[in-house]
């Protein structure tokens, strides 16, 4: 299944594997709260995942969210909230869980970013204007609107300092409108003149049969990390937020870096544009998370990737420079 591959390549091709990472797993009640970070003593950037989900219902994935940023040189915790229909307390156990974080001695303090999905994309967002001094980049991701506390919430950002990635999916409907949500929340924030972006993918195939119908559920996509979402979530950490290596002002990979055509029949070119010259490293996965290709040190404006014995399929195409992920993104090949 693709939903589960993506980890497997990140594992393959970071120099940053699992066995070079730690992982506690606390319990916390029911579940577990999950700290995860590169080997050694840090200081690292850091980021602080909050699920979905309702009462005994957990949507997002906690523990292989901190461990994908981990590999990425992130040193990340994601808790699980209360068992609860409601939203009260669960705020406070967010505050709680970034004071957590920052006070760990791994952590960089100048490098903090909230990221959330559903419940936790609102629960992120209220947390960064409550306490904006604590953070310095946020996501949310399908941002859910409890009681009508987001509404409430996009009245008044102007506290909101920090750049603000806001993600959602076509077919994001099932169970609230969350790509109006989501443009709430951009045009709230654009509206004041702040730093915010918006993504809106197209329809998810949630059930993976490759077609799609009223069934397929686009909150689906962030159940779990997978290419459609989370290279946009670490670039966006390294252009706007803390990167794993700190600060920068880099134009988006995913504007400069092109590849067509798309599907590939015998040849594609990928088009480096901004990054030609950098000598970057081309892999190229297969869906078992197989390692198909892999181009080193190319330095050129454009790279010819050529068919050859590649079979039919979909395939992930990962770009690095000087051994960060930079771009990710799927091909097909006929």
């Amino acid at each position: 299944m693709i939903k589960h591959l993506f980890v497997v390549a990140l594992f393959l091709t970071n120099t940053l594997c699992q066995s070079q990472i730690t992982l506690d797993s606390i319990p916390d009640g029911s579940g577990y709260t999950y700290i995860a970070s590169p080997m050694g003593p840090g200081p690292f950037p850091a980021v602080l995942y909050n699920h979905g989900g309702l009462d005994t219902i957990v949507g997002g994935d906690l523990r292989g969210t901190v461990i994908a940023l981990a590999i990425e040189g992130y040193i990340a915790r994601a808790e699980k909230r209360m068992e609860s229909p409601g939203i009260a307390g669960h705020l406070e156990e967010v505050d709680e869980a970034l004071d957590l974080l920052r006070a760990d001695p791994r952590t960089d303090t100048t490098c903090v970013a909230i990221m959330g999905f559903s419940r936790g994309g609102y629960l992120s967002l209220e947390e960064a204007k409550a306490h904006p001094q604590k953070v310095d980049a946020i996501i949310s991701m399908s941002p859910a609107n409890p009681i009508g506390l987001l509404d409430n919430w996009a009245t008044d950002v102007s506290s909101i300092d920090d750049p603000v990635l806001v993600l959602s999916v076509e077919n994001d409907t099932l169970q609230d409108q969350h790509v109006d949500l989501a443009h709430m929340v951009y045009d709230s924030l654009i509206s004041l003149g702040k730093n915010a972006n918006i993504i809106i993918y197209q329809s998810f195939d949630s059930n993976e049969d490759q077609i799609l119908t009223g069934d397929d559920d686009g909150h689906e996509l962030f159940f779990e990390v997978q290419p459609h979402y989370w290279s946009d979530v670490l670039i966006f950490l390294g252009m706007y937020g803390c990167g794993s290596s700190g600060f920068q002002n880099n134009s988006s990979p995913l504007e400069s870096i092109q590849i067509y055509p798309n599907p590939l029949k015998e040849q594609a070119v990928i088009n480096f544009n901004d990054y030609a010259g950098k000598h970057l490293d081309i892999s190229i996965y297969n869906l078992q998370g197989e390692l198909e290709r892999n181009f080193l040190n190319v330095n050129s404006q454009n790279f010819i990737l050529e068919k050859e014995n590649l079979k039919n399929g979909i395939y992930f195409v990962q770009i690095r420079k000087e051994s960060e992920l930079i771009y990710t993104n799927k091909i097909k090949i006929e």
